[in-house]
């Protein structure tokens, strides 16, 4: 049974810090984003000086997004498992006996519908 709150731990810590580090609204922003630059690259009635110092800027943007999404990933994916690794070396659990729960299909398959089932009943509000 620790196994399986250690592999919901998982999921839960991943979607906390993806949260927290606002990475759901990052990846928008990364789409309005290339929407732009798309949009000037499309503007005839620009010079060619307008437009790549709008590209510049656009690229800057980007640049710092993909820099923030990177970091905020990896401390999504690497922070609940160094937990989990902890507690194993404390041998309080075994990472992995928690990963062969969290990368079973009957828990993926629990996981996943009950994410969906929240996204929907959220959208709802």
């Amino acid at each position: 049974m620790i196994d399986y709150a250690g592999a919901l731990f998982l999921v839960i810590g991943f979607i906390v810090i993806l949260k927290i580090a606002g990475l759901v609204e990052r990846s928008t922003r990364v789409i309005a984003i290339s929407k732009q630059a798309v949009a000037v690259l499309r503007d005839e009635d620009m010079s060619d000086d307008e437009k790549e110092n709008l590209m510049q800027s656009h690229a800057k943007q980007l640049a710092g997004l993909f820099f923030l999404l990177t970091i905020g990933g990896l401390a999504a994916v690497f922070l609940p498992f160094a937990l989990i690794w902890a507690f194993d070396q404390a041998g309080l659990i075994s990472v992995d006996s928690v990963l062969a729960v969290a990368l079973s299909w009957p828990f993926i398959t629990v996981t996943t519908v009950v994410i969906i089932i929240a996204i929907v009943v959220s959208r709802k509000r």
